[in-house]
Order: C-alpha cells, then structure tokens, then sequence
C-alpha cells in the first residue's frame, strides 16, 4: 500500500508522499490475496506451505509458539511505515521496524511507473527503478532460493521478511496503477495530441509531469455540490474501492474472508506463468500494462491546477462513472484472484521445486 517516496519522479511525487498513503489494494486487499495463497498451498503444496509457516513462525508475548499466515503477514510491508498508523491500525512492530530500519527506501518497492504506452515492462527504461516492485520480487524469490542477491547496501532482508514481501508485492503488481501511469507535457501540465511518453524524452521522465501512479489525479464529484467524490484521488480508489465494490457485488460486502473463499473456490483464467520464477514478475508487470492503459484511457483526465505548496506540481482531475465503477470493480475481483493464485504458484515452486 502507499506512502512511498518516489524520488525518480517530479515534484508530483514528492506531493503524493506527503499527502497520502502509498499501497495496492488496501489493507483488506492484501489479506485476501495471503488467504487465497494460503488455502491454495494447503490444499496443494502442503510441503511448501509448511516451509513457509515455518519461517513466518514467532512467539507470542508469553514466549509460546505462534503460527502465521500470509494473509497475516501481508500487511507488514505496509504497517512498517510509521506515517501508516492510521491505515494500520496500529503502531509498526518491532520486527517491521526493523525491516524498515535495515530497508530504508523500502517505499519504492511497491511500485513501477511505466508509461503507459508501452507494451512491455523493460528494466531500466523510464518509470523503472533498481527497487521496483519487479526487481524486489526477483530478489526477494533469488534470496529464498538459496542464492546471494545484491542491489546495494540500503537492502537487507530475512528470509522471513522475504517471504512477507513477496506475499505483499505480489499484490502490489497486480494493480494497474502499480504498474502503469501517465505523464503530461511539463510545462503546461496538458497533453497536446497524446498523452506524454517519457520512453521519447532524452531525460525520461525529468522531462515530464508525472501523475505518480494516479495520486496527482484528485477525484470529483460526478453529482452537483455539494456531493462528495468516492476517494481523494484515483490511487486510492483503485485501492480500495474497487476492492469494496467488488465484495459488495459479490453479496460478501466486508467478509474478507469469505470473498477470499469465493475466488479460490476456482483458479482464474491465464493464471499459469511460464518459464523461470525469477522471470514472472516483469511477465505480470507486461500483463499489467494494457489494464493500466484502460483503467487510465477510460476517463476524462483534465488539468485541475498547480499546488504552490509542492513545488507548483501538476494535479489533474477526474470523476468516476458508475459504467467505470462497475467495470473496475470486476477488474479488481479478477487481479486479487490472480495475484492469490500465482502467489501461491510462486511459493511452492521456490520451497518445493520439481
């Protein structure tokens, strides 16, 4: 979930850091995409998934035994964060900080922005970074294992917290605004035939305004004032919306549990990756770019102003249709399925390899 500091992008960035919490799906959307992995490696991997349990096992406050699961640890990334608290629920524990404490850009591990124009993720490009959500997904599966990752000395994990980051980045890449984004020209803030494509700027996306993942797209009301919109800004809807739109259409509205059931009585179509398990995130990335391309094309995106507070950044705006509303509900339903399954598909290759 959200409140990474997306220092490669503009002052639009910073202003999304500052204002709002950065994470994918929400804090429900993150169990539910654990529980689905949790009971698809029960009722299939149980080998792997007791490796897995067994490295997420703690001890309680009396010293006892304490057994977790994904959909438990799925959250921690998130609940690191201090300026969480309020999305958390509670103060970070002392093992997330000390995740945070030995990861300490470990917000930009939950995102990519690629434009949305291309047809494939393509490390090193613009909108990627050396920790983005697909290079902290192959890390976190070299380091499981067995092997000796290295990005730089600002990234340290445990094989336990590898293991809660995959439960939660696996999530995190599974939502569109993850994973795609738009840019507009810089200096007017307004496109002027197409949407900006870094990709064809000499100096990427320093040359651009960027939207940062659809926190710089505040929401509007669709009805006359004085109606409210459903969400701060896009990000956030995606969030956490949709995934409550999804459970309500479901007839299941806050049964996380229960939902989670739902979608793993049945694998979803084109859940199956091919190849190398260190190859599937920028697989799922790639998959991820059309839905992002939609979920952005979909609506009416205009210039709202500047912020003097942040830099002057760019903040556009937009408003949510229910033709909208119902056709990302039904998206968010299909990518938590996904993420459950492939989450656990991930896991077992990596704890019980063929």
């Amino acid at each position: 979930m959200l409140n990474a500091i997306r220092a490669t992008l503009l002052s639009a960035a910073t202003l999304v850091a500052v204002t709002s919490p950065t994470m994918a799906w929400d804090y429900p959307g993150h169990r539910m995409v654990g529980a689905i992995a949790d009971m698809v490696m029960s009722a299939h991997h149980p080998t792997a998934y007791g490796k897995v349990k067994a490295l997420l096992a703690t001890k309680d406050a009396d010293d006892k035994p304490l057994e977790r699961t994904l959909s438990q640890v799925a959250v921690f990334p998130d609940c690191a964060k201090t300026k969480n608290v309020p999305f958390c629920g509670r103060t970070p524990s002392n093992e997330e900080k000390a995740f945070a404490a030995n990861n300490k850009r470990s917000g930009d591990y939950h995102f990519t922005d690629v434009p949305i124009q291309q047809t494939k993720y393509v490390a090193g490009n613009p909108g990627t970074t050396p920790k983005d959500v697909v290079k902290m997904i192959n890390y976190s599966v070299a380091q499981l294992r067995g092997k000796s990752p290295h990005i730089d000395d600002t990234v340290k994990l445990t094989d336990a917290e590898a293991v809660w980051l995959l439960a939660h980045l696996v999530g995190d890449i599974h939502q569109p605004l993850h994973v795609g984004g738009i840019y507009f020209d810089k200096d007017t803030c307004t496109e002027v035939k197409d949407p900006t494509d870094p990709t064809k700027f000499p100096n990427g996306v320093k040359d651009v305004a960027s939207t940062a993942g659809g926190n710089a797209i505040k929401l509007v009301a669709l009805a006359p004032d004085p109606a409210a919109p459903p969400n701060e800004h896009l990000h956030l809807y995606w969030d956490g919306n949709t995934v409550n739109d999804a459970m309500r259409a479901a007839g299941l509205a806050g049964a996380e549990q229960d939902f989670a059931r739902l979608l793993a009585a049945k694998a979803p179509a084109g859940w199956q990756t091919a190849d190398d398990p260190e190859t599937w995130a920028q697989q799922w990335a790639t998959e991820m770019l059309p839905l992002a391309a939609a979920a952005h094309n979909e609506l009416r995106i205009e210039f709202k102003g500047r912020d003097p507070e942040h830099d002057n950044a760019c903040v556009w705006k937009t408003y949510i249709t229910p033709d909208y509303a119902n056709w990302a509900s039904q998206r968010a339903r299909e990518q938590i399925q996904k993420a459950g399954f492939r989450l656990a598909a991930l896991l077992a290759a990596i704890f019980e390899p063929k």
